[in-house]
Formats: structure tokens, C-alpha cells, sequence
């Protein structure tokens, strides 16, 4: 029984690394320089403020992102009537559908300037990702049976990964010239729990005279995960144990003033990777019992009550197809790598245009999106963004964001796909229309301590992130004759 209910958890907690909704790629927020998260994307940028402080809780990230379907592609609305509609949704996913979620909250983050040159920040982070992949033959097999497989065969795999872990950075930003900025982050991992998927495969194939069968092959590695199911499991003195799961990683990154307006900049995010010595277990079939030829039962038997023949059937898969658990020794994970190019051009004082590319690489599998944002900033107090992004086929993303910068305080609201929420409730009355046709969100709030803000010539840091030339003081003999003139 205890066994059962490791397995339970186990597979339990998998699932949810594997679906909670949280998402990646943070367009709004990338251009919005009034916060010190803006460091995240690019340790090279430099905040508004030559001091800030975040607290616990002072910033907290979540959203939801997919590649294959809304709600919208489930249902079909007819006569005032919402009806499910497994057939369109099917047709509606993309022939590998990716469930992506992540989510972050800073446990402390301070940064300060040293000096007009040189901008330093330490942080610790509590960071999640998963990722779940459902090919479109697996859906298509529920909704459409066997049928369309006859004298044919289908390989198809359902694969999941993820991780959280603490951690804790510190990055520094240094001004190379009038024109090139270049920052790196430093960064001490502790794995918290995973769960990977080293393998999976599943081959259906149905003979004309539609015998079935079916073949499996998996394996499934977790850490930090098998324990909880163990009843005399207590986190109090268990904790100790996950400061086994040791890693670094390391951001890099640049900007550069192209012309008096335009900056680009460019970075390179969550390069490293964790070892996992904690409560380390794995799942899996073997490949050479995992297969099965189902030819049938004989139905007038069952009619009469007779249910032995189909239990046998349903007895001798269950054999075939059971999991098989034990210990396994340490292994390593890479980080969810990151690729930000960007170019922000100043309009006019405090409002620029930006446009970013975003790219993610993880687990071989690699993922984009581009977005475009329009920031506004009203004085000193106020902070503005809106963007657009195109990410996993999606295309009516319309993201927002405002700081309240009252110093020392400063109160922010940013995030991909919001600004269609008050849309929808305003047009419509309610958010459902939000809701149904919606593929990728997230949003990022919370509180700083800031003061300090930089200013112009001050610190050569323009609105937009870029660095202003000083003037240059005239030769000592010119201020000389123009003096004399006087």
C-alpha cells in the first residue's frame, strides 16, 4: 500500500511540475526601465535608480503559455448552446503542442550604483519551470479510436520536464565606453525538486483484421519527489537534504548605442545546469515486456455476464504495462536557456519604441516570439508600457504595464496579454471572451524601495537605456579669445 502511495505522489507531483500554469517569455516588462527587475533580461541594463530595494514577496511572476489550442478550439457555440467539439480541437492543435509554465518570486534583491561607470545587484530567486508535450496522434487517438489506424501505425510520445530551485546572484553592469555597457550575472543554484523525461515512445499499430497492438518504451527521472509519499516524511528535518542539489549558471550581456536614439542591446540568460543527489527515483517500462497484441474478446460472453475473458485481457495489460520504480544515482539537468536581441529608439523625451526577439532552448526543443512596446513615462511618477507579441501561435497578445514611482515607494503592474482583460470586460461585460480565445499570459507585480534616480548627464544614461555622449568642454585657448572678446 505504501508503495502504491509513493507511486501516486510521485507521478502526482510530476504532473503538476509538468501543468502549472505559469508562462516565459516577458515582452512588456523587458523596455519598462523604471523597475530593477529589468536587470532580468539583461544584466547589462541599468535601472532608473542608483538605489532600490526589493523585500520578500517584493516581486512575484506567473502566466500560461501554449502553442496548440484555447478554449475557443474545444467548443462549439449553436442556438445559445455551448457544446464540446473534440473534432475541432483536434484539428486545431499543431502536431507537437508544448504546455509551457514558470514562475518566480524575489526573496530579497537589492542594487545600487557604485559609481556612473559601474551598477551592481545581488538577489535571491525562487524560480519554476515545466513543460508538457501531447502530440496531436495522442489526442486523435482518444477522440477517434482505432479506426483511422487500421492497416497502419502510429509512434507517438508524451514527454514532461521540470524544476525549482533557489536562486541566489550577483550581477554587475560596467560602461565601457560612451557607447558599449556590458554586465554578466553570477549565479549559485539549489535544486528544490524535478522531474525529467529521459525517454518516451508508444507504438500503436492495427492489422486489417484489427488485432492491436501496442509497445511501449519510458523512462522518468525525479528528484526530491518519491519521499513525500513516506509516512514519516517531515519536511522539518528533511530540508537539509535538498542542499545536496548543487549548481551554477551564469547571464551575459551588452548594450550599445548605435546612433544618438537607438540602442541595441543583446543576452544570453540561464546558461548552467543542476546536479540532483536528493531522493532520486525513476519510473519506467521495459521495452521488452511493455507490448501487448490485443485480438478481442468475445462479446456474447460479457453480454451474459460473463466478464472473465475481459478482466484476463485487462489483467495481463496492466502486467505488461506496469511501472517499474527504484533508486538511481545522481544526474544532471541544463537550465531553460534564454536569447534576448533587442532595439529601443528614443521618439522624443520620455518615449520610445522598442522591438525584441526572445528564444528558449530547452530539453532540444526550441521556442520564439517577437514583441514590440511603446513606453511612456509621465514625469517622475508615473511609468507606462504597451506591447504586442506574437508567441506560439498566437497572435492577439496585447500586453501592459505602470509603475506608481513614488519614492521611496514604487508600486508596478506589468504583463504579456493583459491589456485584453479591461478590453473584454468594457466591450463585453465580463471576461469570458478573454478567457476562451486566450494562449499565452503572465504578469509581474509587486513593491520596491527606490530613491536615487538617475538623471541625464549625471549618469550618461538616457531614457531608453542607452548611454548620451557628454559635451565636450572647449579648448582652454578658445574659452581664452572668447573671454578677451567680452
Amino acid at each position: 500500500m505504501r508503495s502504491m502511495l509513493r507511486k501516486f505522489i510521485a507521478v502526482t507531483f510530476g504532473l503538476m511540475l509538468t501543468h502549472l500554469t505559469y508562462a516565459q517569455m516577458e515582452a512588456t516588462s523587458y523596455f519598462m526601465n523604471s523597475l530593477p527587475q529589468i536587470t532580468i533580461h539583461n544584466p547589462a541594463f541599468v535601472p532608473s535608480y542608483k538605489f532600490s530595494i526589493g523585500l520578500p514577496f517584493s516581486s512575484m511572476m506567473m502566466g500560461y503559455s501554449n502553442n496548440g489550442f484555447s478554449y475557443n478550439d474545444l467548443i462549439t457555440r449553436q442556438d445559445g448552446k455551448v457544446n464540446a467539439d473534440l473534432n475541432k480541437l483536434v484539428n486545431s492543435l499543431a502536431e507537437k503542442n508544448y504546455i509551457t509554465t514558470t514562475g518566480q518570486m524575489d526573496l530579497l534583491r537589492v542594487g545600487f550604483k557604485i559609481n556612473p561607470k559601474l551598477y551592481m545587484q545581488i538577489n535571491a530567486t525562487g524560480k519554476m519551470y515545466s513543460r508538457a508535450q501531447i502530440p496531436k496522434e495522442a489526442a486523435a487517438l482518444l477522440v477517434d479510436g482505432t479506426t483511422p489506424l487500421i492497416g497502419t501505425s502510429s509512434n507517438f510520445s508524451l514527454e514532461g520536464e521540470g524544476l525549482s530551485y533557489l536562486e541566489t546572484a550577483l550581477s554587475a553592469s560596467y560602461q565601457m565606453n560612451e557607447k558599449l555597457t556590458i554586465g554578466a550575472r553570477i549565479k549559485y543554484l539549489k535544486g528544490m525538486a524535478n522531474a525529467t523525461t529521459e525517454r518516451s515512445a508508444m507504438n500503436i499499430a492495427v492489422n486489417d483484421d484489427y488485432q492491436i497492438t501496442a509497445s511501449g518504451d519510458l523512462s522518468f527521472k525525479t528528484s526530491g519527489i518519491n519521499s513525500l509519499g513516506q509516512s514519516n516524511y517531515d519536511f522539518g528535518t528533511e530540508w537539509k537534504n535538498y542542499s545536496k542539489n548543487n549548481g551554477y549558471g551564469v547571464d551575459l550581456g551588452a548594450t550599445y548605442q548605435l546612433m544618438e536614439k537607438l540602442t541595441l542591446a543583446a543576452s544570453i540568460i540561464d546558461l548552467g545546469k543542476i546536479s540532483w543527489k536528493n531522493d532520486l527515483y525513476a519510473y519506467s517500462l521495459d521495452q521488452a515486456t511493455a507490448n501487448y497484441t490485443f485480438a478481442g474478446v468475445d462479446i456474447e460472453k460479457i453480454v451474459n455476464g460473463d466478464s472473465k475473458p475481459l478482466d484476463a485481457e485487462l489483467d495481463s495489460i496492466k502486467s505488461k504495462f506496469e511501472l517499474k520504480e527504484g533508486s538511481i544515482g545522481s544526474y544532471s539537468t541544463w537550465l531553460p536557456g534564454k536569447m534576448f536581441l533587442s532595439g529601443n529608439y528614443e521618439l522624443m523625451k520620455n518615449l520610445s519604441v522598442g522591438a525584441l526577439l526572445y528564444t528558449e532552448k530547452f530539453q532540444g526543443r526550441i521556442s520564439s516570439g517577437v514583441s514590440t512596446s511603446l513606453v511612456k513615462h509621465f514625469g517622475k511618477s508615473i511609468s507606462t508600457s504597451v506591447s504586442y507579441t506574437i508567441s506560439n501561435r498566437s497572435f492577439n497578445n496585447l500586453g501592459m504595464g505602470v509603475s506608481f514611482n513614488l519614492t521611496p515607494i514604487q508600486f508596478y503592474i506589468v504583463g504579456d496579454n493583459l491589456l485584453r482583460m479591461p478590453i473584454s470586460l468594457i466591450a463585453n461585460g465580463n471576461l469570458n471572451e478573454y478567457i476562451n480565445n486566450t494562449q499565452f499570459f503572465n504578469v509581474r507585480f509587486g513593491m520596491n524601495i527606490v530613491w536615487g534616480r538617475i538623471q541625464g548627464k549625471e549618469s550618461n544614461i538616457s531614457v531608453t537605456g542607452g548611454k548620451k555622449a557628454p559635451e565636450k568642454a572647449k579648448p582652454s585657448y578658445i574659452r581664452a579669445r572668447q573671454k578677451s572678446r567680452k
